[in-house]
């Protein structure tokens, strides 16, 4: 899916930045709650008042957008939001990209009959193999999120909407470098028990595997690497980052068992490292 080029522009509040969506975004909640207002005047289909981004993931030493969200740990990188057409995100039907992320949001101002809401959760769990990864349910308070791995749906008021996007960008990361580095560590498995010889006395037959000995040592570091950054994140430790992001964000990460998935991870990389 190609994504329109806009310009967003940061935020400030106090002094504090906070996240940041594209420049119509004041414009397009304004009108949402205009809608509400007007509510008891004419009856709105909520899905017809969805909104769409397209998130584009940046490695940070690439240099930051203006306007970016920026993620300090698992890992460093910046999130940049591009709006999209809703009926046209929601109607896609292939595989996404696997480091593409679409997130649409539906106002909690409207009431969304149930086969609406099963269709357009239908169209997150599309957005990623259940049998390798779970959909992930959490919320707190009116805000409600519904993500798979590529797709997230967004239930929240327009004024819960800012923190909501960030929360669902930083667990995104976090899930995606969990799955990763649980990936990295089943293939290391056969590597180990076929080094296993290597823990007796080394022989000059030995010797030749050494390049492959450095290759495994330094692949083993990153997995630590990652697995400390990891931990770091749930802890969040970032000032910047508002409270209500982190109660979402701490919601998601226990419903996708990050806590647990880490604490399974920590032996065996240990294990390897040794």
């Amino acid at each position: 899916m190609r994504l329109p080029q806009i310009e967003p522009r940061p935020v400030r509040t106090g002094g504090r930045r906070q996240l940041v969506v594209p420049t119509d975004f004041e414009a397009r909640t304004t009108k949402a709650r205009t809608t509400v207002m007007d509510a008891s005047n004419q009856q709105e289909h909520p899905i017809l008042q969805a909104q769409a981004w397209g998130v584009v993931f940046l490695e940070k030493s690439r240099g930051v957008e203006p306007g970016a969200i920026v993620i300090k740990e698992p890992r460093s990188m910046a999130a940049v939001l591009m709006p999209v057409d809703a009926a046209a995100a929601l109607a896609a039907t292939g595989p996404d990209s696997g480091d593409s992320l679409t997130i649409v949001w539906i106002p909690t101002e409207f009431t969304t009959p149930p086969s609406d809401e099963r269709g357009v959760e239908a169209w997150v769990e599309g957005g990623g193999d259940p049998l390798r990864q779970a959909p992930v349910r959490a919320g707190i308070r009116t805000v409600r999120v519904f993500w798979q791995t590529t797709r997230a749906l967004i239930y929240a008021s327009a004024e819960q909407l800012q923190d909501a996007i960030d929360a669902v960008i930083r667990f995104t990361v976090a899930q995606r470098e969990t799955i990763a580095l649980e990936t990295r560590m089943d293939s290391a498995w056969a590597h180990l028990d076929a080094d296993a010889p290597l823990t007796h006395a080394v022989t000059s037959r030995h010797q030749k595997r050494q390049q492959h000995v450095n290759e495994m040592t330094e692949m083993v570091a990153r997995m630590r690497v990652t697995y400390l950054r990891l931990s770091n994140s749930l802890e969040q430790l970032d000032r910047t980052i508002s409270e209500s992001s982190k109660r979402l964000y701490s919601e998601l990460t226990l419903a996708a068992g990050l806590y647990d998935r880490l604490d399974q991870l920590e032996e065996p990389i240990q294990f390897a490292q040794d």
